[in-house]
């Protein structure tokens, strides 16, 4: 039965984080429409882009789309407080925001007094959090504080202390237990995470003496960081310092690839260079524009069929910032927890993928900041053929890796059943025999038919379910009830039951909710 509980809760946690993931579609195509639109490539070829009003138009998406890019380890920490706290969930989430910046103000404080952080010159994998000048542990720090107040939310959430302390008892003392236990946090992780950079160091040293062998390590770690927050301590060295080349453009001494590049680009006589190249993300544009296309593809058709309506708007919404601008976050979130060898695999190709445009020498960087895939190979690739750009291999390497993700992504979610996007639970047309009930009358309707008020514990809702845990399942009404209620459908589980009432349901979870006073 333990064993159970904590498979139900590892499993819940794709659900928990659905949040979130909904939130990145919207923002990668508002940060990449302003970052694509304000680069300084593209507007030096569109000097209209220049105008004051396009600029403040383009900046004022970019800020939109940063606003969850910039603050998705505290949104990842707040989501899982609340999913996994069993009630009063307000104080989770209060809980989880007051952890979070403590643990990084701890790991602050400290790290300054140990001369290893200077506010005023801040090196790469440290960075401002909410203000404070921290580690940058990004969304796995995020995760794990998010895991900690819930735990401590849950065991602590009731308590009740000695009568000196009992205006502490229940839920004012998790805030407290939690800022201690972050405070304990923010040392552990200032302890682990400057090793584990220091580490990603010698990995660098090891990408840029090593060619090809090189490359391929360099965009698959550079992928398989991203859950933790560590693939910006990748590419950032080479994107700025030396460890991504020096050389001489035009008379001038120009260290770090992004800077080579740019001055390449500016430069009437300079060629490209692979060398180069190959740190500022050639490979980037097979993977986001068509490999991660293929991928999306694949969980939509292997969606179930009742639910393809619902998952072709997220998978679009996903897939347009990858293949326009690169921000390939929004679709691989959405199967990174639920079907983490798919990111396995992903991270594989993108090391195939650099390694491939290294040997072809394809001369067409992919970060956002030259545009993204699409406005890159216009721009940077075709308008740029007689630098040698060697773009004719973008399509050719694009339309292989489209089917190699599409049909290594089908097969692996049929055949480990995956619960990706659209593949959770089942549902029937929705369809009413009943629509004449009132708002009111539904709701306590359903409630009766539940065995009553007495009978459930508590009452939660996925995409498409209503998810009640009762304490009777016996008398829990039939099928026939429920068709007469509007619902398509029960299904009883080990715990209570579920009613397929389709995008009704999380409404009439929050309806019930709320008649039962339910938390």
């Amino acid at each position: 039965m333990k064993d159970s509980r904590y498979f139900a809760a590892f499993q819940q946690l794709g659900k928990v984080l659905m949040t979130p993931v909904m939130l990145l579609p919207i923002a990668g195509i508002l940060l990449g429409i302003g970052a694509a639109f304000t680069s300084t490539n593209l507007v030096s070829t569109f000097p209209i882009l220049a105008n004051d009003y396009l600029k403040l138009f383009f900046n004022l998406c970019k800020s939109a789309g940063n606003s969850v890019f910039n603050f998705l380890p505290i949104i990842f920490a707040i989501s899982i407080a609340i999913g996994y706290a069993k009630k009063e969930k307000g104080i989770a989430a209060l809980a989880s925001v007051i952890s979070f910046v403590t643990m990084h103000n701890v790991m602050s404080t400290l790290l300054i007094h140990l001369g290893k952080l200077d506010p005023s010159n801040l090196t790469t994998g440290q960075s401002l959090v909410l203000g404070i000048p921290s580690l940058d542990v990004g969304v796995f720090g995020g995760i794990i504080v998010g895991f900690m107040v819930a735990f401590l939310h849950n065991k602590f959430y009731n308590i009740s202390l000695p009568p000196v302390l009992g205006i502490f008892s229940g839920t004012k003392f998790v805030p407290m237990i939690s800022i201690l236990c972050s405070v304990v946090l923010g040392f552990i992780m200032s302890g682990i995470w400057p090793a584990i950079q220091g580490g990603l160091t010698s990995l660098s040293n090891l990408i840029n003496s090593t060619g090809a062998f090189g490359t391929v390590i360099y965009g698959l770690s550079e992928r398989a960081l991203l859950p933790f927050g560590l693939h910006h301590f990748v590419y950032l060295p080479f994107f700025f310092t030396n460890l991504g080349g020096s050389a001489v453009i035009d008379g001038n001494v120009v260290e770090g690839a992004v800077n080579i590049y740019q001055a390449q680009l500016a430069s009437p006589s300079a060629m490209f260079n692979i060398d180069v190249t190959r740190f500022i993300m050639n490979g980037k544009i097979i993977v986001a524009a068509f490999g991660l296309t293929g991928g999306a593809l694949a969980m939509y058709k292997t969606a179930k069929p009742e639910k393809k309506n619902i998952v072709r708007g997220l998978i679009i919404a996903a897939a347009i910032p990858a293949f326009f601008t690169g921000i390939t976050e929004p679709i691989e979130y959405s199967f990174l927890f639920v079907a983490p060898m798919l990111f396995v695999v992903h991270s594989l190709y993108s090391g195939l993928a650099y390694f491939l445009t290294y040997i072809l020498q394809v001369n067409v960087p992919g970060t956002s900041a030259f545009g993204g895939p699409f406005l890159s190979t216009i721009f940077n690739g075709v308008m740029q053929a007689d630098k040698g750009s060697n773009w004719i291999w973008i399509p050719i390497l694009g339309v292989i890796f489209f089917f190699l993700y599409y049909f290594t992504f089908k097969f692996m979610i049929l055949k480990f059943n995956y619960k990706t996007p659209g593949r959770e639970d089942e549902i029937i047309n929705e369809t009413s025999e009943n629509n004449n009930l009132s708002k009111t009358d539904i709701l306590y309707d359903i409630i009766e038919g539940l065995g009553g008020k007495d009978n459930i514990i508590h009452v939660d809702a996925c995409f498409t379910r209503l998810r009640v845990k009762v304490k009777n399942k016996e008398i829990v009404g039939d099928t026939n009830l429920w068709k007469k209620l509007g619902a398509n459908g029960v299904v009883q589980v080990s715990d209570g039951v579920q009613v397929i009432y389709g995008s009704k349901a999380d409404v009439y979870k929050t309806q019930i909710r709320e008649v039962l006073g339910l938390d």
